[in-house]
C-alpha cells in the first residue's frame, strides 16, 4: 500500500487523499487497545474509566469552537468556510433549549459528565493530565496555524473523520458494561449520527486544498501529529484506567443497537 509520503511530491490529490485515509484508518489513535478494552469490558472498572474520561476530556472538549474557529480563519475559499461554519453552527446549537439533543454540544457533554457522577467533590479532588493538557494547547496552536492546511488536517481527517470509529466504543462500555442511565451515551450517538455530508466535505476541501506539495506536507504533518496526540491521550487514559479498584462485571445486552457502517461523520 502506498504511502502518503509518496504523493507529498507526486500523483494526484486523490491519491494523496486516499493514502492519508487509509493511514488513518490503520493510526493507533482509532485501533487503540484502550478503546478496544473499553467496549468489551476488558478493564478493572469500566464506570470508574468511564467518569475518569469524561473528566479528562473534557479539558480538550471545551475548546472544540475554538479549534474550528482557528481553522476557518485561516481558509481563504469562501465555499470551504461555509463548509466548516455549519460544523460551527452545529456545534453551538440552541442554548437552553427544550430538547437535550439541541443543545450546544458542549452542554451535551456536561449533563454526559453529570450523569457519569462528576460533582463538585469529585472535581475538588481531581487535576487534569499532563497529557490532556498538552493535547489541547498544541492541538489549538495546530488549529491556528497560519501555515495553509495545518489545522484542516488536524480538524479534518484526524479529528471529524474518526468520530463514527472511536466513539462507538464509549456507546458500547455504556450501554453494555456500566448502570448509567438510558441518556449517558447521547453525546456519543448524536456526534456518530451526525450527517453524513460532513465527511464527504472534509475529504472534498482537502482535495481541493491539496493541490501543490506546500499543501500536501502541512495537511500530512495536520494529520499525523495530530492523531499522534490522540494516541498519547489514550495512552494516558489506560495507563490510569488500569490502576483503578476493580468492580462488579456489568455485561448488558445493547438495547439500542449503533449501526457500524463504513460512513465516516460526525464532529468531534
Amino acid at each position: 500500500m502506498a504511502s502518503s509520503l509518496d504523493f507529498v511530491a507526486n500523483g494526484t490529490p486523490d491519491e494523496f487523499v486516499q493514502a492519508l485515509v487509509n493511514e488513518v484508518w490503520e493510526h493507533p489513535a482509532v485501533t487503540h487497545t484502550y478503546l478496544k478494552r473499553l467496549a468489551s469490558g476488558d478493564l478493572p472498572n469500566v464506570p470508574m474509566a468511564i467518569k475518569d474520561y469524561a473528566y479528562q476530556y473534557s479539558f480538550y472538549n471545551a475548546w472544540f469552537t475554538r479549534y474550528l474557529d482557528g481553522v476557518i480563519q485561516q481558509l481563504k475559499d469562501p465555499k470551504h468556510v461555509d463548509m466548516l461554519m455549519e460544523n460551527l453552527e452545529e456545534e453551538e446549537g440552541i442554548p437552553g433549549a427544550e430538547k437535550l439533543e439541541d443543545r450546544p454540544h458542549v452542554e451535551i457533554f456536561a449533563d454526559f459528565k453529570q450523569r457519569v457522577g462528576i460533582n463538585s467533590d469529585y472535581i475538588a479532588n481531581q487535576t487534569p493530565s499532563t497529557t490532556v493538557m498538552i493535547w489541547r494547547d498544541l492541538f489549538l496552536h495546530k488549529c491556528q496555524s497560519p501555515r495553509p492546511g495545518v489545522g484542516l488536517g488536524g480538524i479534518g481527517l484526524a479529528t471529524e473523520f474518526i468520530v463514527p470509529l472511536v466513539y462507538p466504543h464509549f456507546v458500547h462500555a455504556i450501554e453494555r458494561h456500566t448502570n448509567f442511565d438510558d441518556k449517558t451515551s447521547l453525546f456519543f450517538r448524536l456526534h456518530v449520527e451526525c450527517d453524513g455530508d460532513h465527511a464527504d466535505q472534509i475529504i472534498a476541501v482537502t482535495r481541493e486544498v491539496a493541490k501543490t506539495m506546500e499543501y500536501r506536507e502541512a495537511i500530512r504533518f495536520g494529520v499525523r501529529s495530530s492523531l499522534n496526540l490522540r494516541e498519547a491521550f489514550w495512552d494516558s487514559q489506560l495507563v490510569r484506567a488500569l490502576q483503578m479498584p476493580p468492580a462488579e462485571k456489568i455485561t448488558k445486552e445493547l438495547l439500542k443497537p449503533m449501526a457500524m457502517s463504513g460512513a465516516m461523520a460526525g464532529c468531534l
